[in-house]
């Protein structure tokens, strides 16, 4: 039932009619009144990824950072945001009524944060911390801060906010979490909303007693009665029931929670019960017309088992919060409904007195929504919605106990009469069953030969794509050789040139020598002999540095086996930038682009497979100076082509940034820029898998991370951070 509540309370914040609206001038907010329920504040929020302490002044201009609400889901906000640290600023100015009185504020959100007004620390929730796997924030509902008379303002609430980091098995319960909720109310409205949260708590306490005891009153029937199974499960469902509104009751109270997985969890286990009881309530009512539970009942049993393992809180998180559960719940209702109903048309004995129960508690429950949906719905609602809520749940419990307590006193009569009956039925259904089972297992034989079929054919077309992606993937890495083999080409080439022509130059100088050797010139043999040993110098320096290119190579190559070794990445990023360099030129001998290099001095080695770091890097290059070269030939006036690389040491990792002033790319492309076989280039120039490839061996190879900044139409740049070697 907390999910009426829940789809009230946001229908009701969501009406235009309800929430102060905002002037043509969204810069700043105007308050000139509060609603009922209080203010919360989703309008108006500026938003920038980073940390500036400078950004909680109130007189620092935010007018280009993005637009926000922090009120909407987790799955519903920007990838930046849960990735890292990020400031919220509000502009809100208040009326004159509001300027002049105490307001209170309730921050809360899924992570850490710190709250100013206008550039004063007003409260510090969690523990923020640089590295968001340690961001602690705190899981109990924080406690209102008090505000003293503003004045009309305008005023700035700026937030320094951190995500948490969730575990696996909870990051489906994220997406549905705001993260961040804000709400101003005054001081009344806080009194008000306190009192109406003890009344809900209460109730909910003494409902939570009444199914005590009928969980006990019916146990006490079923060990007088064993033949009478409807009170066993009647007595599951009321203990169900009872545990859910306890605990209910004791999370909506003044709970303290050591960590916002056990808040989470608890919440999850009260959904649990509450599906639970649904379900032992069509159970009760099976056994209670007598009629045969069959492949619906087991059925709901099988998609209740799967969402209480998980499934509506991890794989169904990206629909409404929690639809699995309310689609099994629902589930439930229906067949009650219909149990009820075929029972009624087959006139069973007493089951008036079920009918009626629930016709009242459904008759309390659409009151209840109506007069949620026809009112203001405040914090805990009205004490009316609250009495309709609980007699919905209720009612149809005390018509079934009487039930049942009127059968009690019956079926001691009848027991002995019916025994024969029921032998007799035991033989009908063991015969019937042995039907069944004959039949299941010739349709088991069938089906397993159809399986056996689809499965060869689904073999076949795995073997086809996995030959066709292996196809793929090594025509990627042919064209990376091919860009590194053009750049070694390019490189050797200018040492070998001076290597040819000074050999031909001493070849000549030999000549002479024997000449004048020949003729007795002393003085000529001396200096032609100069001569020839100083191109003889020149010859060895050129053939050292073609050896030393190759060498090079040879190195980065030994590690291709996929071993780690320190690397030097100063070294290897400005020899790829070189080679992606000369390999493009060897292409396009025209293409002139000036190249950056800012390496920090005393980089430390990274634990790195250098064939496969230098492939990423040969990949980024080439992909930067494919940019460059493309907004080069639009004719551009003024434009030169530039490709930079800087490397740095921040936070215990090594962080290599490639950056072109290129073509750049729209925020619709780099969504997608790390998917397999997307590409942005022409048909037959690009597979699609370079920058795919790329993230594979930074992310799962190396264990760093791979990121794109990109502007359309200024530049892109690339940012890979790879963990230190340890000492």
């Amino acid at each position: 039932m907390r999910y009426l509540l829940l789809l009230a309370a946001v229908w009701l914040l969501t009406l235009p009619a309800r929430a102060t609206p905002l002037p043509a001038d969204t810069a700043v907010l105007h308050v000139t009144r509060l609603p009922a329920a209080g203010l919360t504040l989703t309008k108006g929020w500026r938003y920038h990824p980073g940390d500036d302490p400078a950004w909680a002044r109130p007189d620092f201009d935010d007018s280009a950072w993005d637009t926000l609400n922090p009120v909407r889901p987790w799955r519903e906000q920007p990838t930046r945001f849960y990735t890292g640290r990020s400031w919220l600023r509000l502009r809100f100015q208040l009326g004159d009524s509001l300027s002049r009185q105490v307001l209170l504020l309730r921050p809360n959100g899924t992570g850490a944060f710190e709250l100013y007004l206008d550039g004063q620390l007003l409260r510090r929730e969690g523990r923020l911390h640089p590295d968001l796997r340690r961001v602690e924030s705190n899981p109990n509902a924080s406690a209102p801060l008090d505000l003293p008379a503003l004045g009309r303002g305008p005023h700035v609430l700026a937030v320094r906010f951190a995500p948490m980091q969730y575990p696996a098995w909870l990051l489906g319960v994220r997406t549905s979490y705001p993260p961040l909720f804000c709400q101003l109310f005054t001081a009344p409205q806080a009194r008000r909303q306190d009192a109406e949260l003890a009344q809900f708590v209460t109730r909910f306490m003494v409902l939570a007693g009444v199914f005590g005891l009928l969980t006990l009153l019916h146990l006490v029937f079923f060990r007088y009665n064993p033949a009478r199974p409807a009170n066993r499960y009647f007595a599951l469902y009321a203990g169900t029931t009872a545990l859910f509104f306890g605990l209910h009751a004791y999370l909506q109270g003044d709970t303290d929670f050591s960590s916002n997985a056990q808040q989470i969890v608890a919440w999850v286990t009260s959904y649990w019960l509450q599906l639970l009881s649904y379900l032992w309530a069509v159970r009760a009512l099976y056994a209670l017309f007598g009629y045969r539970p069959g492949r619906l009942y087991y059925g709901l049993w099988v998609v209740s088992v799967l969402t209480l393992a998980g499934g509506s809180f991890y794989v169904f998180s990206t629909g409404p919060s929690n639809f699995a559960v309310v689609v099994c719940m629902g589930l439930a209702i229906v067949e009650l409904l219909r149990l009820t109903i075929q029972a009624g048309r087959e006139r069973q004995r007493g089951v008036g007195i079920v009918g009626t129960g629930f016709a009242i508690g459904l008759l309390c429950l659409v009151a209840g929504v109506a007069l949620a949906v026809a009112h203001i719905y405040r914090f805990h609602g009205y004490p009316i919605f609250v009495i309709l809520l609980l007699l919905a749940f209720l009612v149809p419990a005390l018509g079934i106990s009487l039930f049942l307590a009127r059968e009690f006193a019956l079926d001691a009569q009848q027991l002995l009469a019916k025994l024969g009956e029921v032998e007799q039925l035991s033989a009908q259904t063991i015969a019937q069953e042995q039907e069944k089972q004959a039949l299941l297992a010739a349709q088991n034989e069938t089906l397993e030969t159809q399986v056996a079929q689809r499965t060869g054919e689904l073999q076949r077309s795995l073997s086809d794509l996995r030959a066709t992606q292996a196809q793929l993937v090594q025509k990627e890495k042919m064209a990376s050789l091919g860009e590194l083999t053009a750049g070694i080409a390019h490189e050797i080439q200018n040492p070998l040139n001076f290597v040819n022509n000074f050999s031909e130059v001493s070849t000549e100088l030999m000549a002479e020598l024997e000449e004048a050797q020949a003729a007795g010139d002393t003085e000529e043999v001396a200096a032609l002999a100069v001569d020839v040993r100083q191109n003889l110098g020149k010859i060895t320096e050129h053939g050292r540095r073609a050896a030393a290119i190759v060498r090079g190579m040879l190195e980065h190559s030994r590690t291709s086996t996929g071993e780690r070794a320190p690397t030097d990445v100063n070294q290897l990023a400005d020899e790829y930038l070189r080679l992606a360099y000369q390999g493009l030129r060897a292409n396009d001998k025209g293409f002139q682009a000036t190249l950056q290099t800012d390496l920090a001095p005393g980089l430390p080695l990274v634990e790195a497979v250098g064939a496969d770091l230098g492939r990423v890097l040969l990949n980024l290059f080439s992909n930067a100076f494919y940019a460059v070269h493309q907004r080069q030939q639009t004719g551009e006036a003024g434009y030169a082509p530039t490709v930079s690389v800087a490397t740095a040491r921040a936070n215990g990792h090594v962080a290599i940034r490639v950056t072109d002033n290129g073509t750049g790319m729209p925020v619709a492309v780099q969504a997608k820029i790390f998917q397999p076989f997307f590409t942005t280039k022409p048909t037959g120039e690009g597979t699609g898998l370079g920058l795919s490839l790329s993230h594979d061996i930074i992310a799962q190879g190396h264990g760093g991370t791979l990121a794109v900044q990109s502007q359309d139409g200024q530049g892109t740049t690339f940012t890979i951070c790879l963990p230190v070697s340890p000492v």
